[in-house]
């Protein structure tokens, strides 16, 4: 899939968002009912957001190799653009029949137009390039405030209840054929495959804009020991808080992945050299005092940065495998540290104070 194809897919996702933000702001406008007014309004608001996604990403992205996640992106395009037309014919019909019942039938419809898979494939492989915005989420909240709308106002007619019923079902359907393709089930962050779909282009990037990158492999100290002390369904506590912890301590446009059983990997985008080290001791000290369930929990981390020089795929892999030596070394080196290269020509351990309780001991 070449970059044109999947410009024209983002630029008829801006379009039909744009056009959301004029009906929305047209049904504000026009409504009596104090309460749906400000709803109207509400909603194109939450629309705009998604606009000032979409001029990001066209911003940021002029170099930008996008991961191939359409198998069939002229097919894409088709039914993209013959939503634009319907959503314009019944725009149009609605000017031509103003009332209460009609404006909750177009902007349902609307919105299930909007629940396209599509849009959501891209706010997950395009979330590195929209800055502090996470579409996934205020697209999340803003179906789910619109169902709850449809639901209060289903006295009008009882099909407006249906209806939102009917919207919820086909949202989160779609969200998880998206989550289960590129999202880890438990932790919420990208899975192996979708990590590498979008960090390898965000690899590509830096190498063609010549940026400072950094990758981490992070690995739960002792993870067995708390698995078989305490059970897996604490076990599975201690992922979701380590992952929380991660999330917690990063930018918006790091790219966080559980790669697989107790480990995590992040790539940072653009990030200085001395920044390294203090971002990993940052992430480090954050998981010791999280204390999910009582556990003391720590982790090994390992770190490697640089300038990109070829960007092929098996050379970000060769990325990965590097932190990774470098994690087994911090793990050698007693764990709960850092083993970085920031330091030209030398590995660097960062040494940590000595801590009285061990991993998987209630603190």
């Amino acid at each position: 899939m070449n970059n044109d194809s999947i410009w024209r897919i983002i630029r008829l996702c801006s379009a039909i968002n744009q056009k959301a933000i004029q009906i929305y702001t047209k049904l504000s406008q026009t409504e009596e009912i104090k309460a749906l007014k400000t709803f109207w309004a509400q909603m194109a608001e939450e629309e705009k957001i998604h606009a000032v996604f979409w001029s990001k990403v066209e911003l940021t992205a002029k170099d930008f190799i996008f991961p191939s996640v359409f198998d069939t992106p002229s097919e894409i395009q088709k039914e993209l653009s013959a939503i634009l037309d319907k959503i314009e014919v019944l725009s149009s019909r609605w000017e031509k029949r103003k009332s209460m019942k009609n404006a909750l039938i177009l902007a349902y419809r609307l919105e299930y137009y909007m629940l396209h898979p599509t849009f959501e494939v891209l706010f997950n492989a395009l979330k590195p390039l929209g800055g502090d915005i996470d579409p996934s989420d205020t697209h999340d909240r803003h179906i789910r405030k619109f169902i709850d709308m449809f639901i209060q106002y289903s006295h009008i007619t009882p099909e407006l209840e249906l209806l939102g019923e009917t919207l919820e079902s086909l949202w989160k359907r779609n969200k998880a054929l998206v989550d289960i393709a590129m999202t880890d089930a438990l932790t919420g962050l990208f899975n192996r495959r979708g990590f590498l779909l979008v960090a390898k282009e965000l690899f590509s990037l830096a190498d063609r804009r010549r940026e400072n990158i950094a990758v981490f492999m992070i690995d739960i100290d002792h993870f067995k020991k708390i698995n078989d002390r305490y059970g897996h369904p604490r076990g599975d506590t201690v992922l979701k808080s380590v992952a929380k912890s991660l999330k917690g301590s990063v930018r918006k446009s790091d790219v966080l992945c559980r790669y697989g059983g107790e480990e995590f990997v992040i790539l940072f985008p653009n990030i200085l050299t001395p920044a390294v080290p203090l971002m990993a001791e940052k992430i480090r000290e954050a998981v010791e005092k999280s204390r999910p369930d009582g556990i003391f929990v720590t982790i090994s981390i390992g770190a490697t940065q640089g300038l990109v020089k070829k960007s092929s795929d098996n050379s970000f892999l060769s990325w990965i495998s590097r932190a990774d030596n470098y994690l087994y070394k911090a793990k050698a080196n007693g764990r709960n540290c850092v083993v970085h290269d920031c330091r030209k020509g030398s590995l660097y351990v960062e040494q940590t104070q000595l801590v009285k309780s061990h991993p998987g001991e209630i603190a």
